[in-house]
């Protein structure tokens, strides 16, 4: 088993025991629907109600080292955790908040890194996370997703999303990268 996947088997333990909906995000979710790519921290999205966050938060402390100071107060603020496995390993803990996220990790697909198998953002929640970054690596990431999903991924939901995205954020240039993908 390689760190990360001793990271991700950990946090994935965690959130079993704690009952906590959750779904992987970042570089290994890129990885479970593209071409792997380098990572250094394991990224997770959880949903827990705002008003279990303290209670959450101690649980975590008692497993985790929490990178910050004040951990219930940079989780509501920011909506993520940094947090290191007793072994190194890093993991930012997101927050989910908005109703996308929530609905996002229902759909969440199981995949295996290793001997473990966890809930993955779906290809295409994964390209909406994604499409409004305006970081390289992001967009590199959404060309990656496309060209290695491109018969699975559902375009009936997926696209009038990342169109009304570009609307609601007047960014038309998300509209015309997604389409530039498909080219």
């Amino acid at each position: 088993m390689t760190s990360l996947e001793q990271t991700l088997s950990e946090i994935a333990r965690f959130l079993a025991s704690a009952r906590a909906p959750y779904m992987v995000i970042g570089g290994l979710a890129v990885s479970a629907w593209a071409a792997p790519r380098t990572t250094l921290d394991v990224d997770v999205t959880v949903h827990v109600p705002d008003v279990d966050v303290p209670a959450f938060v101690e649980r975590l402390t008692g497993v985790f080292r929490v990178l910050v100071n004040d951990p219930v107060s940079f989780a509501r603020a920011r909506r993520v955790l940094p947090l290191e496995t007793t072994t190194g390993g890093r993991i930012d803990l997101v927050f989910a908040l908005l109703p996308f996220e929530e609905a996002a990790i229902a759909r969440a697909k199981p995949c295996a890194f290793g001997d473990i198998e966890v809930p993955v953002c779906s290809p295409e929640d994964l390209i909406i996370h994604k499409v409004i970054s305006e970081r390289a690596r992001d967009r590199d990431d959404v060309r990656s997703i496309i060209t290695a999903q491109r018969d699975a991924i559902d375009r009936a939901y997926l696209d009038p999303i990342v169109a009304a995205l570009a609307s609601d954020l007047e960014r038309s240039e998300i509209a015309e990268f997604y389409r530039s993908c498909w080219d």
